[in-house]
């Protein structure tokens, strides 16, 4: 057996698939008896995240102030996380999750032990929306910190791609694809009962924040068009956001239910398709949700499509610029079809079975390893 690790998972923010990603690697980590200290942000810091982390009493929290925009008050955040490394190690890696954290892992000194590892959970130059100038930086700068850095874990093929179009070495990057629970038997008609749907209603659902990235717009805009078409069809939309008021004004009411924030795994067994209609991803939990619920997917072809959708077979992927029409049309398919949804349901279940939460640790852990047979090899050439 392998000797157990000491590792500081850092990140800034914890809201979203970041922070639900460290606390499932954290908890598996610890698990495999390995040691764990996670170093995170108050300011930005999710209460259900803070209320997990506080619950693990086998993990070592520790908050340190960092800012999500670049500015002068970097420097002193990566002079308080040198201090914190060196209060609570050595540690054998030191794995920055997303933009801000994993620069200052990888702009800490270099006598510093511990292998550097980054999981950018989406580049930001993978928005569709960014301009060319800042676009241009941010790949100069993940350019510059890609060669202080010993691995990147990226979470999908897309994201594998992107990095390597914007400079990074295939040879350092490995894909590690996100996991999620097994869920335990689940309760489809409690779900819909806190959905408020009839037996003959056709689910269809939105789980995220309603922000650009999301596009929940055409999503509502899609389910509208479908509803025409297929009366029985209900849209229903889980989450919150700055788009909330512009999704409502392009729903009808009769069609499309707004729930805000609930427990979004625990009302996926209620719904018989779930449609994404993101911009950009890069593996987004909700894909896994859907996929371990056995629910069939419709979503665009973002990063985590191609590792959670068998095309044709658990779902649909459609191409990124899909009109809300293109999507009504996929949507109709499925809604009108009950034995295409069975087996597209049935060929999810077989596939989530390879994308668990221990699978993604044990993928991680050998990146680890990795990381720190080529440090030691790498230092002792410099002999």
């Amino acid at each position: 057996m392998s000797e157990p690790l000491k590792i500081a998972l850092i990140l800034e923010t914890s809201g979203g698939g970041s922070g639900r990603h460290v606390l499932d690697l954290a908890k598996g980590l610890v698990q495999d008896g390995h040691s764990v200290t996670v170093v995170w942000a108050p300011n930005r810091a999710d209460a259900d995240f803070v209320t997990a982390l506080e619950q693990e009493q086998r993990i070592a929290a520790v908050p340190l102030a960092m800012k999500r925009s670049v500015g002068p008050k970097d420097m002193a955040s990566l002079r308080d996380l040198r201090r914190c490394i060196k209060d609570h190690g050595p540690f054998d890696v030191i794995h920055g999750h997303s933009s801000k954290a994993g620069a200052l892992v990888r702009l800490l000194p270099r006598g510093i032990a511990g292998a550097r590892v980054y999981t950018p959970h989406a580049f930001r130059t993978m928005d569709p929306e960014l301009r060319p100038f800042p676009r241009r930086m941010y790949s100069m700068i993940e350019r510059s910190l890609e060669k202080r850095g010993d691995r990147t874990i990226v979470v999908s093929n897309a994201e594998f791609k992107h990095a390597a179009s914007i400079g990074y070495a295939p040879a350092g990057m490995t894909r590690v694809v996100n996991g999620a629970k097994t869920p335990g038997e689940s309760d489809r008609s409690k779900a819909r009962d806190m959905m408020k749907l009839e037996a003959s209603d056709v689910a269809i659902g939105f789980v995220g924040r309603l922000e650009q990235q999301k596009d929940p717009v055409r999503f509502v805009q899609a389910i509208t068009h479908a509803a025409q078409h297929v009366p029985n069809i209900k849209g229903v939309v889980i989450g919150d956001g700055s788009l909330r008021v512009e999704a409502e004004q392009n729903s009808c009411s009769e069609t499309i239910r707004f729930l805000g924030w609930q427990d979004g795994p625990a009302l996926m067994s209620g719904l018989d398709i779930f449609c994404m209609t993101s911009r950009y991803e890069a593996m987004p939990y909700t894909l896994l949700e859907a996929l371990h619920a056995g629910v069939p997917i419709i979503t665009t072809d973002v990063g985590g499509a191609e590792e959670t959708v068998d095309h044709g077979k658990s779902g649909y992927v459609l191409p990124l610029s899909s009109s809300p029409e293109d999507i009504s049309g996929a949507l109709q398919d499925l809604a009108q079809q009950p034995k295409k949804r069975e087996a597209f349901a049935r060929a999810s279940g077989r596939l989530a079975e390879t994308r668990t939460i221990q699978v993604m640790v044990d993928e991680t852990l050998a990146v680890y390893r990795t990381a720190l047979t080529e440090r030691s090899v790498s230092r002792r050439s410099q002999l």
